[in-house]
């Protein structure tokens, strides 16, 4: 009777802590943290660098994103994981200002529909569920912060098939 015990708990201390599927990795993104203003690009802080001006460029063509000085404040690129939400947090080591990610479904070849939420402070204070699309950056424009307002682009880097 003990070995017949002793195999079932084998079992299932095996089946219980086995590889998770829903920890598999499935794509990854680019997640960065932008400051537009009109007044003074400085304001920004010392961790402000000035943007490259090919991305200015796509951002004043959309009329709510255009301001005199962009300053990109940080950038990850985290890993999406199948079936868990997953975090970015493009202020290091600061956890004041972080995005939360979780695939919803495949949209086809290269794109996938996310949840997508801005957390400022422990608080949510938007969330989106939009589809991206692999090579493609979206445009969130976040609160007001320092006199200005905060972008946050997300692009969608890999994706398995």
């Amino acid at each position: 009777m003990k070995p017949l015990l002793i195999v079932t708990f084998l079992c299932f201390i095996n089946v219980s802590f086995g590889d998770d599927p829903g920890k598999d990795k499935i794509g990854s993104l680019r997640v960065e943290m932008i400051f537009a203003t009109n007044e003074d690009g400085d304001r920004a802080g010392p961790r402000g660098k000035v943007t490259p001006e090919a991305q200015v460029m796509a951002m004043k063509e959309i009329e709510p994103l255009r301001f005199k000085y962009y300053r990109t404040l940080g950038v990850e690129n985290p890993e999406i994981l199948r079936s868990y939400e997953s975090w970015a947090t493009p202020l290091r080591p600061s956890k004041e200002m972080l995005i939360s990610f979780e695939p919803l479904k495949r949209e086809g070849r290269g794109r996938i529909q996310m949840a997508l939420a801005y957390w400022q402070s422990k608080r949510k204070l938007f969330q989106t569920n939009p589809t991206l699309v692999k090579g493609k950056s979206l445009y969130l424009l976040g609160p007001e912060w320092r006199g200005g307002r905060l972008i946050i682009q997300v692009e969608l880097l890999e994706l398995t098939e």
